[in-house]
């Protein structure tokens, strides 16, 4: 049988560390409140962190929780929006001559039905 071995002096050390810690923590009223982000948002997150002075991740989730929180419901509802930044597709005049070319000759391949209509915009 394997003997309970005792916990070595830093081991006990860490423990009180932890201890204190915890009890410091909840006079406070402090909680963890644990999230994962995806990757793909740390650059983004740190040029905001750097344009606005803060260098404490839990800061600013802090202050955007403040903010969340204090709005009020309407505001919070835009808040929580989910944004995309909108794709802008600008398209050469030689593709746009080539998408016209193409579905001219698709016209001309597949003839019209008597109730189709064809709007040409020059």
């Amino acid at each position: 049988m394997a003997e309970e071995q005792q916990p070595t002096a830093e081991a006990l050390k860490q423990r009180r560390k932890r201890e204190k810690a915890a009890l410091k923590d909840a006079a406070l009223g402090v909680g963890k409140f644990q999230i994962e982000v995806a990757g793909v948002f740390k650059p983004d997150l740190q040029r905001v962190m750097r344009a606005h002075g803060i260098n404490n991740q839990q800061d600013i989730y802090q202050r955007l929780l403040m903010n969340l929180i204090s709005a009020d419901f309407d505001t919070q509802a835009e808040m929580l929006r989910c944004v995309t930044t909108p794709v802008v597709v600008v398209v050469s005049e030689k593709v746009s001559r080539a998408i016209r070319a193409g579905g001219l000759k698709s016209l001309t391949d597949d003839p019209l039905e008597p109730d189709d209509e064809v709007f040409t915009v020059d």
